[in-house]
């Protein structure tokens, strides 16, 4: 029968082992001596993160956590393997003897069946509460609700009884808030946290959530636009327009047309029509026009006039002064490009736009001016600033307008 062992703290260092919680769960001390007695269950190589490889794997139905220090020679010579076609096979051989300085049985902190029927009844809230995060995965349908969630080392997912409207980028934390627990089941999957290298036994990956960017662009029915379908489009794309997807379904195009217009057209792309377009050579000389022939005859959906929220000359003229430090605290940010051929020149992104920003100043000649472009641009100040083009987030699939 394998031993486990719980080490209290000082107990941990007369041992001069890594600091772990109290709680932590480790194997017994001849279970994996070596890497190389870790490897036959590590098939896709062995994650170094600085100076400690982490392996993460199952073993007869329990998971581990082994950590090894890796010294400075041991990884220069792994650097110098990057290239190398064998490259997994050769890591392994040059870490197999380094000494298992850690091991942790994951499986201790894998919530029973008992523990998974518990969270019947609760709230989303009440599992944030307990440290649940949500995962990049869910579902959400007039018969379903479903997110992933991780909890310590691993991946869950959750039934819910109430229905949810389906949204392209949501914020799951809120969204599971009010919603009760229907279901709740391991998925077999390990959370990234199990790899974290201040893995904390009885902590958890934190949740991140940016918000997809939401600006108001005035909607143009679909019958009272240009825009039929996405062979009007194509026909109408100047030399300024970018596209994305098609995503989940959907392909957004922004653009401007001959006539100075802009404007961001959806469309929704059929699965088959995705199929489709996934079997077009990437290296086919004819990609576009095959691309353009299958997308083409599809009905445009949304046509947004974006146009309509270009800045006055009247905003362009106040920015004139500046430096580019208060333009950055406007929400400025670095664009396509710079040229400091003459004046300081810089292509920058705000909102829906990009701008081309004259400056009075010349800069002086470095060898890497990209290490230190925020430095260079906060010091200067403006002296003209124009409309380029269209920023990248008018053509964001997830964009809210």
């Amino acid at each position: 029968m394998k031993k486990t062992w719980i080490f209290l703290l000082v107990a941990l260092l007369i041992l001069g082992g890594g600091l772990v919680s109290s709680h932590a769960t480790l194997a017994a001390e001849d279970e994996f001596k070596t890497l190389g007695d870790v490897f036959p269950y590590v098939p896709d190589g062995a994650p170094l993160f600085e100076n400690v490889c982490i392996c993460v794997f199952e073993k007869e139905g329990t998971f581990y956590r082994v950590e090894a220090d890796v010294p400075a020679e041991i990884i220069e010579k792994n650097d110098a393997l990057y290239d190398s076609e064998s490259y997994d096979s050769q890591v392994k051989e040059l870490l197999k003897d380094l000494p298992v300085k850690q091991t942790i049985d994951l499986s201790a902190f894998l919530l029973k069946e008992g523990e998974l029927e518990a969270l019947v009844g609760k709230t989303g809230q009440e599992l944030t509460d307990m440290g649940f995060v949500p995962a990049d995965e869910y579902e959400f349908s007039d018969t379903v609700t479903e997110i992933h969630l991780y909890r310590n080392a691993f991946e869950y997912v959750v039934s819910f009884a109430e229905t949810v409207s389906p949204q392209r980028a949501p914020n799951l934390e809120e969204v599971m808030a009010p919603l009760t627990v229907k279901h709740a089941a391991f998925t077999g999957n390990l959370s990234y946290y199990a790899w974290e290298p201040a893995f904390d036994p009885e902590g958890g990956p934190e949740y991140w959530y940016e918000a997809p960017p939401s600006f108001p662009i005035p909607e143009i029915p679909v019958d009272e636009s240009p825009f039929r379908t996405l062979a009007d489009v194509y026909a109408a794309l100047a030399d300024r327009y970018s596209i994305s997807g098609p995503t989940d379904g959907l392909i957004v195009f922004a653009f401007e047309t001959a006539d100075g217009r802009l404007y961001r057209v959806e469309a929704q792309v059929s699965a088959e029509i995705q199929e489709q377009l996934d079997a077009i050579d990437f290296f086919d000389e004819e990609r576009d026009q095959k691309q353009q022939e299958l997308l083409g005859p599809l009905p445009v959906s949304r046509v947004g006039d974006i146009s309509a929220c270009m800045p006055a000359q009247a905003e362009l003229d106040a920015l004139v002064g500046k430096t580019g430090q208060e333009l950055m605290d406007m929400g400025f940010e670095q664009g396509m490009g710079y040229s400091f051929w003459d004046k300081a020149e810089f292509y920058l992104e705000k909102d829906l736009f990009e701008y081309h920003v004259y400056f009075n100043e010349k800069v002086p000649e470095m060898e890497d001016y990209d290490a230190v472009l925020n430095e260079i641009l906060a010091s200067l100040t403006v002296d003209k600033a124009e409309i380029s083009g269209l920023s990248n987030v008018c053509s964001d699939p997830n964009l809210i307008w």
